[in-house]
This record gives C-alpha cells, structure tokens and sequence, in this order.
C-alpha cells in the first residue's frame, strides 16, 4: 500500500497540479495585493485631497491602475500554466501578438483617446466645472471620462470631445482671469476727456460692492490701443478671479459707456452711406 502511495505521488500529473495549484495561490495572492494597495493609496488620498472633483479623477486613476497590472497579472499566470503543461507557447505568443496588432491598429483612436483622458487626469489641465476652449468649442466642462470630455456651451449645446483630440485646450477659469473692455470713439473726439471719462469709470467700478469680492487688481484705463477705419479704440482691463471677468467686464463697460456720455464723448458707431445717382 504504502508503495502504491508512493507511486501515486510520483506522477507526473500530480507534480503538474502542484505547480498549476501554486500559481493560482500565487496569483490570488497577488490580486489581493493589489486591492490592498489600491485601497491604501485611495485612503491616503481621502486624507491629502480636500477637492473632491480632484478626489474622484485620482481614485479613478488608481482604478485603471489596479486593472491594468491585475490583467498582466492574469497573462503571466496563464503562461506559466501552459508551460507547467509542457504546451509550447511560442506559437501561441505569435499569435496573441499578431491578434493584438490587429486590434491596436482597428482600435488605435480608441487607445489614443484612453491615453489622452489618463494624461488630462494626471497633469490636472482642467476639472469639472472650469470654462475651456478646445479648438473651435467653448463651454462649460460637465464630465470628464477616460475616453472623451463633456463641454455644454452657453447656447446649452452639450458637446462630447474625444480625448485623443485635445491637443491645446485654453482654461478659460484657472487661477485668474482678465477682464476686457474695447470701445469704439469718433476721431474727432478729445482724446484727454476719453481717458478721464475711463478713468472715472474704472474708479467707480472699484468702489461698486458687488464687484469688489471678484476684483483681484483695480481695473486699469489702457487708453488708445489702436485705430480702423471708422473709429479710435480704447480699452478698459480688469484682473478677476477665474469665472467671473465677463460680470466685470459687463459692469465695466456700462460704466464706461455712461461717463464718456456724460463727458460729452459719443460711442462711435459704424455707418454706411449710400448715394443714388441719376
């Protein structure tokens, strides 16, 4: 009896589910691992990240981490299995690598856009609720996935750009904003009036209180910037925090247009003659 156990364990087979058996503990093992250092990060992240926009994009960060090292967990399992079978996985591997060139190159705008949305989440270039311009589109962000971002515009257009299309996005609300002020004055005008009359404005506009909580810098009168063919333009600017220029650029340009009329500086306008002939 004692033989015949002795035989039994020296089969081949039974060295073979030992080894198959101490690579699935192996790999259990490691996916354990894994969730246990996602969790930790995500706790220590609770902990140093107040901003919960800011909280959310870094836990999913820590997520498709977690996925993608669990996956190549899964592959090297697998491939030690077939080798504890003596399967030869040479071929196998040709083949897994000529399949994955395949899909890479039918799916490479859908890798481009996943690589895009991880880089916008890592280098923060702009979070839920920041006005931003990406090429032809501005809007509000609403959403933020690791394929594509939300932007709603003004008109309440929502559109949905695909990450691996972001190449230069302007943040419209980060840090602090300017606000800008172009008027248009006739020619004949006495250019020192203007600049008193922005002057006044850009004063008043300080000591508004509904302002002064956006204003960072008092507003500045920059005076002639330039000239076209039916006026001269002057320019009213204003530092804001970010969000909030075009309420300060709306209040700074009543107030402008009402001191250049009190000075007795009229707001050109274009106009187009027409002459009838015979």
């Amino acid at each position: 009896m004692s033989e015949w156990l002795l035989s039994m364990f020296n089969l081949p087979l039974v060295g073979t589910v030992l080894r198959i058996g101490l690579i699935a503990l192996l790999a259990l093992l490691a996916e354990r691992g894994l969730r246990l250092v996602a969790l930790r990060t995500e706790h220590r992240l609770e902990q140093s990240t107040p901003d919960p926009e800011r909280l959310a994009r870094l836990k999913t960060l820590v997520q498709v981490g977690r996925g993608a090292a669990y996956a190549l967990v899964l592959v090297i399992t697998g491939a030690m299995a077939l080798h504890s079978l003596d399967i030869n996985i040479a071929p196998l591997l040709a083949g897994a690598g000529v399949v994955g060139l395949a899909l890479s190159l039918g799916a490479q705008t859908l890798i481009k856009d996943y690589i895009g949305g991880i880089l916008i989440l890592i280098e923060n270039q702009f979070t839920i609720g920041d006005v931003v311009k990406v090429g032809n589109v501005t809007g509000s962000v609403e959403r933020i996935t690791l394929r594509a971002t939300h932007l709603r515009n003004y008109d309440g257009t929502l559109y949905v750009v695909p990450n691996g299309d972001i190449r230069v996005v302007s943040n419209l609300t980060v840090e602090w904003a300017r606000a800008i002020v172009d008027l248009n004055v006739d020619y004949q005008a006495d250019m020192s009036k203007v600049i008193r009359s922005l002057e006044m404005a850009a004063q008043k506009a300080q000591a508004d209180e509904t302002l002064q909580p956006d204003l960072l810098e008092p507003p500045q009168a920059l005076g002639w910037i330039g000239f076209n063919d039916w006026a001269v333009q002057v320019r009213l600017v204003a530092k804001t925090k970010p969000g909030q220029q075009w309420s300060v650029a709306m209040a700074l340009r009543r107030y402008a247009v009402e001191t250049l009329q009190a000075g007795g500086v009229r707001v050109a306008i274009p106009l187009q003659q027409i002459r009838w002939e015979g």
